[in-house]
């Protein structure tokens, strides 16, 4: 963002209160991760407005319905160095927060105390967090948390305290506002502890709160609070099996039919084999062939997923059959419902003499088919010109044969045709990729014919790798291009003058001479 783009970056002693509030709703809608400029405005707005109550209040409002994430970029933002910015407001200390310099009296506004807490001395983060607003105003509790991970630890423990009391007694309001925040903290050296002290108040929480916290739309916290509860035994077979097959994030989904699985409950388990989520039927076809019924494996095989196949493989081997016969007996077939899905099996599981069964789906109507075949007979080492698929209409065709050509490209003189301005994007762009791992003057030249091609993306793709490669890779090109490459390279590199720039057209210039100098 840029700075001067900023709403508080006009001198905000200049507007009334209620703008500053406004400014400060603002900022919040604004804040992105890694944004200081934004977080210094932010905290030169709450200062201003923690000075009086009624607005203060207001702002307080506006940063207790922000996203969970803006409380740990705030906190470090407001003892970052404020003259990096050189647009924010120098903001002189509001009414009540200056006493925080000394001992009593404590600051007389929330905000204020908040403020205090965010503070680089220890004294005076040590106070605010026993100021009588932490243990009394709800919207404290993020930063609270957030001390209670402090690196000094006088603060720690005392802010340790104060949470313990507020979740002495878990309500949903509790616990929505201070998960969110412990969650987020779980990966800092010191977050271990508060983030055990949430986790054992959600164990102790009652049925509701628990209902409550498994449907927050923040999803680090409903993972939280599922593997808390799971932990906790707090979730019964029918909340279970339900969760398992209802929950909306696939995690949490998965978590649950994990927890189903170790109830050794056949019945249970093939309820989940249809299940939408392809971790959950892999979770329960597992589950199923530990318990002894590895027949269920058969019926998977055509499945959509590749983990759920590659488990149905497992168990059909396991109850002493093969596979591969399967799908070789469906393929000659040709069936039309799954066929995809049984090339792509056939290809993992299948050996060299399944060539010919794939080969002819590469010409099939169905663009997926084709895309799968061409990975099966890749991975099946079929002897079929896959370079030849690297003109199909279709996008996800062309890309599977990239990927298959990658390890061992074509000759140059097929790809380069590739790059006619004709052709479309998606043949261009795996030419690209396919010309760009041969050699590195491959790599540029690739690049300076895209920056005169016709597609905007591959222009911009282009440009960003010439700036890529004169940064990080053009120092250790030891061996030039070969005279007429060279003298094509200068031609092309003269017509890109207008897209590069004179001093990126130099420097290229400058690494075509260099190298013939040197020889």
């Amino acid at each position: 963002m840029d700075a001067g783009s900023s709403p508080a970056g006009e001198d905000l002693h200049s507007v009334d209160h209620g703008e500053v509030v406004e400014t400060v709703e603002t900022l919040i809608a604004r804040a992105a991760p890694g944004h200081l400029y934004v977080l210094w405005d932010l905290w030169t707005a709450l200062l201003r407005a923690a000075a009086d109550r009624e607005h203060a209040e207001r702002a307080l409002d506006a940063l207790a319905a922000a996203p969970p994430w803006l409380w740990s970029e705030l906190d470090p933002a407001r003892r970052a160095t404020w003259y990096e910015a050189p647009t924010v407001a120098t903001a002189p200390e509001p009414r009540g927060l200056w006493r925080l310099r000394r001992k009593p009296p404590m600051p007389d506004t929330s905000l204020a105390v908040l403020a205090a807490a965010c503070v680089h001395d220890g004294h005076e983060r040590e106070r605010a967090v026993r100021h009588p607003a932490m243990r009394h105003d709800p919207r404290l509790l993020p930063i609270l948390v957030i001390r209670a991970a402090d690196w000094v630890p006088e603060v720690r423990s005392a802010a340790a305290d104060v949470l313990e009391q507020a979740l002495a007694t878990p309500t949903v309001t509790v616990l929505e506002t201070v998960a969110p925040v412990a969650v987020r903290l779980g990966g800092r050296r010191r977050g271990e502890a508060v983030v055990r002290m949430v986790r054992d108040a959600i164990t102790r929480a009652c049925g509701e709160v628990l209902t409550a916290l498994r449907s927050s739309a923040d999803i680090p916290t409903r993972r939280f609070a599922y593997r808390a509860c799971l932990d906790g035994g707090r979730l019964g077979e029918a909340d279970l099996v339900h969760a398992a097959q209802h929950e909306e994030d696939v995690t949490c989904r998965t978590l649950c039919a994990e927890a189903v699985a170790g109830l050794d409950r056949p019945e249970l388990l093939r309820v989940l084999l249809a299940n939408r989520a392809a971790q959950v039927r892999a979770t329960a076809l597992t589950a199923l062939v530990r318990l002894g019924a590895p027949e269920h494996g058969e019926r998977m095989l055509g499945d959509g997923s590749s983990v759920v196949r590659l488990t149905a493989q497992w168990a059909v081997r396991r109850a002493g059959g093969d596979p591969a016969e399967f799908y070789r007996r469906l393929l000659n077939e040709r069936p039309g419902h799954g066929l995809r899905h049984l090339v792509a099996g056939l290809g993992e599981c299948g050996t060299p003499a399944d060539a010919p069964t794939v080969l002819p789906y590469l010409a099939g109507e169905n663009p997926r088919v084709r895309a799968e075949a061409v990975r099966a007979a890749s991975r099946l080492g079929a002897q079929v010109d896959l370079a030849a698929m690297l003109v199909d209409p279709a996008p996800i065709v062309v890309r599977r044969a990239a990927e298959a050509l990658r390890t061992a490209p074509p000759p140059e003189d097929r790809l380069w045709p590739l790059f006619d301005s004709g052709r479309p994007p998606h043949v261009r762009r795996a030419a690209y990729r396919l010309l760009a791992g041969t050699h590195v003057w491959n790599r540029l030249k690739a690049d300076l014919i895209l920056l005169a091609g016709p597609d905007e993306s591959l222009r911009e793709r282009a440009r960003a790798d010439v700036r890529n490669w004169l940064d990080r890779q053009a120092a250790t090109a030891y061996v030039g291009p070969p005279e007429p490459l060279r003298r094509e390279l200068a031609v092309l590199i003269e017509r890109a003058y207008d897209v590069l720039g004179e001093r990126t057209v130099r420097i290229l210039k400058w690494h075509l001479r260099a190298d013939q100098q040197d020889r």
